[in-house]
């Protein structure tokens, strides 16, 4: 696995991503895994989240883990998400904001949170983007059929747009 860190964010980060995020690098470190981290801040996150796909695919990574940068994590964050062997794996977690509502979608059309989850892996139709496993190459298959990975569609922001797609 060659891994890449990727956090579209703003031009801060609270402490407790930045406490995270170093327990994650240190683990990373520690189980000898091939791995970097790359920021982009100052841009919309679609364009973040495009250029950061980019980056992935130009770099030969094999593997991309999305992060938003107001996630708080375990250091063991990537055992979990590596443990299902699917190639396309989400967190679980809920919108900062009030109401705090799943980020996993069951179904897209019609929009269909999910309200509870299931004990072990489960199928999702979509999901935010603040933590995310993926291939590469799923990336590199949507840029080439679409142009564009995280380019928002309508109804839709840029991480389910890029599960629509």
């Amino acid at each position: 696995m060659k891994l890449l860190l990727a956090v579209p964010c703003m031009d801060f980060m609270p402490f407790q991503f930045v406490e995270s995020l170093i327990g994650l690098l240190h683990r990373l470190e520690v189980s000898n895994v091939c791995f970097s981290f790359k920021f982009i801040s100052g841009t919309l996150v679609y364009v973040a989240r495009d250029k950061l796909a980019t980056y992935a695919i130009d770099h030969n990574y094999t593997h991309v883990l999305w992060l938003d940068s107001d996630m708080v994590f375990q250091t063991d964050l990537l055992d979990e998400l590596t443990f299902s062997g699917h190639e396309f794996v989400a967190g679980i977690y809920q919108a900062r904001r009030k109401p705090h509502v799943s980020c996993l979608f069951e179904t897209l059309e019609p929009v269909k949170m999910f309200e509870t989850y299931p004990s072990d892996t489960f199928q999702i139709e979509g999901c935010g983007f603040g933590c995310v496993l993926m291939k590469t190459e799923i990336l590199e298959a949507v840029m080439k059929k679409y142009k564009t990975c995280f380019t928002p569609m309508k109804d839709y922001g840029e991480d389910l747009a890029f599960c629509i797609r």
